[in-house]
């Protein structure tokens, strides 16, 4: 069986408005792979229905390594500097890799 491999999910929570913003920033950093997911709920901006853009969030999750995640978290920081509305969320994780390794070490 593979080794599991320790991760981190990094995930944002964003208003639909910001979410190309936020995903050119991943792309700036050469960030492989991400899930977008329309979300509704209610928060300190109020209810989020979804019926609009200007009403509807999004989560935007992303798996890396912890020195990558650094960096992304460095482009966030910048943007909630710049008044834009982001939730950051860090968990570590553990996964499955799709390969295995030689050594039965992941990386």
């Amino acid at each position: 069986m593979r080794s599991l491999e320790q991760k981190k999910l990094l995930t944002i929570i964003t208003a639909h408005a910001f979410k190309n913003i936020v995903t050119e920033a991943l792309k700036a950093r050469e960030v492989g792979g991400y899930t977008v997911v329309d979300a509704t709920g209610v928060g300190a901006f109020g209810v989020q229905s979804g019926a609009l853009d200007s009403d509807s969030n999004v989560l935007i999750y992303v798996i890396l390594s912890e020195a990558r995640l650094n960096l992304l978290l460095e482009d966030m920081d910048a943007l909630m500097t710049r008044s834009y509305r982001l939730k950051v969320i860090v968990t570590d994780i553990s996964i499955l890799p799709r390969k295995k390794s030689e050594g039965g070490v992941s990386g």
